[in-house]
């Protein structure tokens, strides 16, 4: 199985993609699927969604705030900060990268 790509962006780039990257990836493992995470402030986004070419992006700003040049689905990160919601967030981009591979 291939491993995804998802990137996390956030205001700075510091202690909220982190919390949402440690999440992301405990979900991940949970659900069997292989992903490298990797996390960067709103202000580096377009530039790293160039050079990283994520499969997901996951953004606790507004999804307006940066650039997305690719074909990275955009998911609104917040349920991961919360933890409402955030199951059936995990499982929606699981699904999603699994329709990735069809």
């Amino acid at each position: 199985m291939k491993q995804y790509r998802i990137l996390g962006i956030c205001g700075a780039g510091l202690s909220t993609s982190t919390t949402v990257a440690k999440t992301l990836q405990n979900g991940m493992e949970e659900r069997q699927m292989p992903a490298q995470i990797r996390t960067c402030s709103v202000i580096e986004a377009t530039g790293t969604i160039q050079g990283y070419r994520p499969d997901v992006i996951l953004a606790t700003v507004a999804t307006n705030s940066f650039e997305n040049p690719s074909d990275a689905k955009v998911f609104s990160g917040v349920p991961l900060l919360t933890g409402i919601g955030s199951d059936e967030l995990m499982d929606t981009i699981v699904e999603y990268l699994k329709s990735l591979d069809e």
